[in-house]
């Protein structure tokens, strides 16, 4: 048997190889396993995080009609005070009118009085603007208004396939609308047969003093108020139910905080019950 002197380094280094092997291999399984739980541990990070709050609009529609007393509060709220300051700082507006029926020219047959009568209510519309006529109406009521100011209180109108020209005067006092429009009508056909030459046209209707205001600006402002008020108790309520962060129920406590929900205690009237009982007996 022959002796080798150098074989106990061999195996030397042949045991140290393999040594090294095996340690190199659990250097890489280990950095392995750490890069496969870092990334499953962001994973599950990124599980658990909770979730945004969103909005359910069926949630938020039931929330609505739970608090309907609200928003009929938020209504007559807003229908009342617009309504008070319409009534106090709107002043009623009262409306009279005075007719006058334009004839043709005497003497002509049916079919040309028609036709000049309808030319001529066309055209006595324009005497309605002259300044004559605006001075006959301040002599007649002893007034000073100024053109712009009368001109302002009138309107003169022709319904459609008529002879008929309406002269409606609009003023905060109720007699004093009614003396305007009257005023206009007797200007206006003293006008018409000093400066036209043509028949003087009839009265057909004289103004009377109206008993109630034309004016509807209160009720407009009422109306407002009511949607207004609804508005503002809307958005109100809205933003309560957004910034409401409470969860309502288990599924909520999934859904916003990604913690199961381990028990529910349901609401019990004898618990209640028990627990006022029990403050009595604390307060005695």
């Amino acid at each position: 048997m022959n002796y080798n002197p150098n074989e106990p380094s061999d195996r030397m280094d042949a045991e140290r190889r393999s040594t090294e092997a095996e340690l190199f291999a659990e250097i890489l399984s280990r950095m392995d396993g750490k890069q496969q739980g870092g990334q499953s541990g962001a994973a599950q990070t990124a599980g658990n995080q909770p979730q945004a709050k969103t909005i359910d609009l069926v949630e938020l529609f039931y929330y609505l009609l739970s608090k309907l007393h609200f928003l009929l509060l938020g209504m007559v709220l807003g229908a009342v005070l617009l309504g008070a300051y319409a009534s106090s700082s709107i002043t009623p507006i009262y409306t009279a009118t005075s007719k006058l029926y334009i004839m043709g020219t005497t003497g002509s047959s049916i079919i040309a009085d028609l036709q000049i009568g309808t030319v001529l209510t066309m055209d006595y519309q324009e005497v309605f603007k002259t300044w004559e006529v605006h001075q006959m109406v301040n002599e007649a009521l002893g007034t000073n208004y100024s053109y712009s100011a009368l001109q302002s209180m009138i309107t003169v109108s022709n319904p459609e396939d008529t002879r008929i020209l309406y002269i409606t005067a609009r003023h905060p006092d109720s007699q004093t609308a009614a003396d305007i429009a009257n005023a206009y009508a007797t200007a206006a056909k003293r006008f018409i047969v000093q400066t036209m030459k043509t028949d003087e046209p009839s009265t057909f209707s004289i103004a009377l003093v109206p008993g109630v205001a034309s004016s509807t600006s209160i009720t407009s402002y009422v109306i407002r108020g009511v949607l207004l008020g609804t508005v503002l108790a809307g958005g109100l309520l809205v933003l309560v139910f957004l910034l409401d962060s409470r969860p309502k129920s288990p599924e909520d406590v999934m859904r916003y905080a990604n913690i199961p929900t381990l028990a529910v205690i349901p609401a019990s009237p004898h618990l209640s019950g028990a627990k006022t009982r029990g403050r009595k007996l604390d307060r005695s």
